[in-house]
């Protein structure tokens, strides 16, 4: 009974420590956690840590990541950090704060499990702990703040990085230096949340009082570069009345036309911290769609002043007159110019006529709406004037407008919102205006309204440029799109087809998108497309199909509704890039079933394929690789690729440098090499070397692929021990890269050390250079792809002097007896052939004895697979036989 009432004493204190705490929220932790990812890299000079993580990508009903029954002690969630001058230890997200747990530990099942116990004390941020745990990690901060002591004024804007996987790949180290200043103020930060009047002790971390002199200094420079006299405008605008939007903009902005540069420390709209970088990490894909050449049009914005600049001016003081008629007369007098030509739209923005018309969206005249509409219609098409209205808040009168009555008024502002929103902070103004919901409701379509394709017309081109926002999709999706795109997709119309397949390739790159549009039978009419005479409308739908295809059930019903023919017909479009880089991935993608390649051999494919290799972009060079990769997984294949000439640029192709391009190709050599014959035009062309030496690339993609590629290389060469042993260094190098952190290239490597150990004198080559150890390493994972190839290795290595007595030093028998557990029977085979070749040591023996192989071998004896019964029953025996002699020793 005592018992009982001091548990729920101490469960009492535990509910008051945490209703009083000032509490650690998941949006806090996120935050920290992401300053800390921000300082993660390979190189110790250049980051402070390897990496850190969330433990599992799982996220629980209530946002968290810790179990349900961890709720009720206020944890969050778990972080895995790897530290360069430590070994990887977990920790636990509290309410309270952080503080290291136990990590993991085996249960009575041999399953690894988290001990939840706290191994620390308790730090209030993520920084604090770091510090306190890794030497590296503080010396690397007291560093970073030295460095920047007295720092030159430069951008502070900070740019998120790419978010790693969940196995926790490090980060480019030069992302160190420039989040160094919020890296350390993150500890600080925590407090100055928790207390929001702003009462903080007096022992004041020494590292926090440096940042915050530092910060005091670089508010003082900024200062005083402010107080310099701004740029006054023209007389020419002094004599133009301004209007009240006019003003608006004046407060908001300075009066100087000179465009700078968002990341400029002396920008006003240059936060170091806060919203407006969040605003950018939660759109931060947009706006990888504003070109390059619409950033240098940008540049030259003011360098060009228009002649008509003169007679433009006139016309926007009668716009800004009052009177209706007058307005009326200007806005058809501006019409009457070219608002297609660079000059006269950038003559509007300079003499303020943007303010003006976006002003008359806000009017009850519906000649004054339309008439502005259509000028912003037609000189939205420059990136300019999108950006200066995303100034004027333009999208919010715009989105309002689609709810007019008025058929005009409602085309228009969707026509123009299609041109404003390919400027991503006007995507983002969309959805928060409500517009996409509102651009949706225009693809209803009713039969008895004669406009009602128009307004369709008008909703898609909106759709399709908003789409290129990942949550615009998931908007467009909510809103109900999906059923109202599949029946306008059986339109006969083009103009409504090209936006319709429009938004369809844009969203198809999200799976849910793509679970729809295969269900709602979109895909009939997606190839049906592909026949059109409309190469806009051909590249769309083959574009679909390119993402739609990533699903095997799409691949299938490609083929079902006869879409491979349409498909290399449209590889003879050798003008057109747009289309051919379309056609040629959706090739790729279909390509990846077996039973298509089957279909695309009989159609002579290949050949054409080949024929595109050269003089062509790497974009599509890229997609025809990817799709001769594929098809060279069929003997035909193989033979096809051969008989046309395309090992050869193939193998030229491996002294590229773009990554996606070579990840490609070396799966291509790698498929081709099954045929002899393609192998000995591989080796006379030295192939081999030059997959080898992308396995120094610095990146993971390029060294599995390369790694994979090799493993057929050397099983059909004439002399390949030979071969191995004339690259001066590789046996090293392939061994060293069994330190990566990437599961796949340690997958790849092992299989590659297979092959490689079947000739002793290599084998005996990559045992001085400490294969074993290495290898012995790696039994902990529990990654079935990277155990079975990581036990044929051993079971390889173990040919060769006292390698099986080292595994059983190094650790190594254990760990491999659980991967007898795994439900991948390819496991099976690979690790009893490893268990085969380790039990013929003694002691490897009553090790596995200890850890209950025999049952679990038993069950596999009487296995159809021959490979896998003899290991089982090989192994069986061997203890079997030890246990004898040992009895037999006893008893004399």
């Amino acid at each position: 009974m005592a018992d009982v009432e001091t548990l729920a004493r101490e469960n009492e204190e535990l509910r008051a420590r945490l209703k009083q705490a000032e509490c650690l929220t998941m949006d806090k932790v996120k935050v920290d956690l992401w300053s800390a990812q921000c300082v993660c890299g390979r190189d110790p000079d250049r980051a402070a840590l390897k990496w850190v993580d969330w433990e599992s990508d799982y996220t629980f009903q209530n946002g968290v990541k810790a179990p349900d029954w961890r709720h009720q002690f206020g944890e969050l969630g778990y972080l895995v950090v790897k530290p360069f001058d430590a070994d990887t230890f977990l920790v636990t997200a509290s309410t309270l704060g952080y503080f290291v747990n136990k990590g993991y530990h085996a249960n009575e099942a041999g399953t690894p499990e988290i001990n939840y116990d706290a191994a620390s004390s308790t730090f209030p941020s993520l920084f604090l702990l770091l510090r306190d745990r890794s030497p590296h990690f503080a010396a690397f901060l007291q560093k970073s703040l030295r460095e920047e002591s007295d720092p030159p004024v430069v951008s502070t804007t900070i740019t998120p990085s790419k978010p790693t996987s969940a196995n926790g790949p490090g980060r480019d180290g030069g992302a160190a230096a420039d989040a160094a200043e919020g890296a350390d103020a993150a500890p600080n930060a925590t407090a100055h949340a928790s207390d929001p009047k702003g009462n903080h002790d007096d022992d004041e971390d020494p590292a926090e009082k440096r940042r915050t002199a530092y910060l005091k200094r670089k508010t003082e420079k900024k200062a005083a570069a402010n107080n310099t006299k701004p740029a006054e405008p023209s007389n020419k605008w002094k004599q133009i009345t301004p209007d009240k939007g006019a003003e608006i903009r004046k407060k908001k902005r300075e009066p100087s036309p000179v465009r700078k540069s968002p990341r400029s420390p002396a920008s006003p709209r240059s936060p170091l911290k806060g919203r407006a970088t969040r605003m950018y990490m939660e759109d931060s894909g947009d706006e990888s769609h504003d070109t390059s050449e619409e950033e240098m049009q940008d540049k030259r914005q003011d360098s060009e002043v228009p002649p008509e600049q003169w007679q433009i001016q006139k016309l926007v003081k009668y716009l800004k007159a009052g009177n209706q008629t007058a307005t009326i007369i200007a806005i058809c007098s501006l019409r009457d110019y070219d608002l297609l030509n660079e000059n006269n739209q950038l003559a509007i923005r300079n003499v303020g006529g943007l303010e003006i018309l976006v002003n008359l969206l806000d009017t009850d005249d519906p000649k004054c709406k339309i008439g502005s509409l259509s000028i912003l219609n037609n000189i939205s098409n420059n990136f300019v004037i999108r950006k200066a209205i995303s100034e004027l808040d333009g999208m919010r009168p715009l989105v309002d407008l689609l709810q007019d009555h008025h058929v005009e008024v409602k085309c228009l502002a969707a026509e123009t919102i299609a041109n404003c929103a390919k400027y991503a902070k006007n995507r983002r103004m969309v959805r928060k205006y409500g517009g996409i919901r509102s651009l949706v409701r225009l693809l209803v379509t009713d039969p008895a309204n004669p406009d009602g394709e128009r307004i369709a017309i008008s909703g898609a081109l909106a759709l399709s440029t908003c789409s290129k926002s990942q949550k615009n999709k998931e908007a467009i999706r909510v809103a109900g799109s999906i059923p109202l795109l599949a029946n306008l997709l059986k339109s006969p119309n083009e103009k409504l087809l090209i936006p319709v397949v429009g938004i369809l390739q844009e969203c198809a790159s999200d799976e849910q998108y793509r679970i729809a549009i295969r269900s709602s039978g979109m895909i009939k009419f997606l190839v049906d497309n592909l026949a059109s005479k409309n190469e806009k409308l051909q590249a769309h739908s083959a574009s679909a199909i390119f993402k739609c295809a990533e699903d095997a059930e799409t691949r299938t019903l490609v083929r079902q509704f006869n879409g491979l023919t349409p498909l290399i017909a449209l590889l003879d479009n050798t003008g057109n890039k747009e289309l051919l880089a379309a056609a040629t991935g959706a090739i790729w993608k279909t390509a990846q079933d077996i039973a298509n390649v089957d279909a695309f051999n009989k159609l002579n494919t290949i050949k054409k394929l080949v024929g595109l290799i050269d003089n062509q972009p790497e974009d599509v060079l890229v997609n025809v690789v990817g799709a001769l990769a594929a098809c060279a997984k069929a003997p035909e294949g193989r033979q096809a690729i051969r008989e046309s000439g395309g090992i050869t640029p193939l193998v030229g192709l491996l002294k590229g440098t773009n990554q996606a391009l070579l990840v490609n190709v070396t799966t291509a050599i790698g498929a081709s090499a099954l045929d002899a014959d393609s192998m000995s035009i591989i080796d006379r062309l030295d192939g081999v070397r030059l997959l080898w030496s992308l396995l120094k690339s610095p990146n993971p993609a390029v060294q599995a692929s390369a790694a994979w590629a090799i493993c057929p290389c050397i099983e059909n060469a004439k002399d390949a021990g030979e071969m191995v042993r004339s690259f001066v260094g590789g046996l090293e190098l392939i061994v060293s890269l069994l330190k990566s952190d990437n599961t796949e290239v340690l997958a790849s490597v092992c299989a590659a050390i297979a092959n490689i150990s079947k000739d002793e004198e290599n084998l005996a080559v990559i045992t001085d250079h400490g294969v074993v150890p290495m290898l012995a390493k790696l039994t902990t994972t529990r990654h079935d792809r990277l155990r079975k190839h990581l036990s044929e290795a051993i079971a390889r290595c173990c040919h060769w002097g006292n390698n099986r007595i080292a595994f059983g030093s190094a650790h190594a028998v254990a760990p491999l007896v659980k991967y007898l557990k795994s439900p991948d029977p390819e496991v099976h085979r690979s690790t009893a052939r490893a268990l085969h070749q380790l039990s013929m040591d003694p002691d490897n023996c009553v090790t596995m004895h200890e850890h209950g192989v025999v049952q679990l071998l038993l069950s596999m004896v009487g296995s159809s697979d021959t490979v896998l019964q003899e290991a089982a029953a090989g192994t069986i025996g061997n203890i079997r036989r030890l246990a004898l002699a040992s009895e037999k020793a006893r008893r004399k």
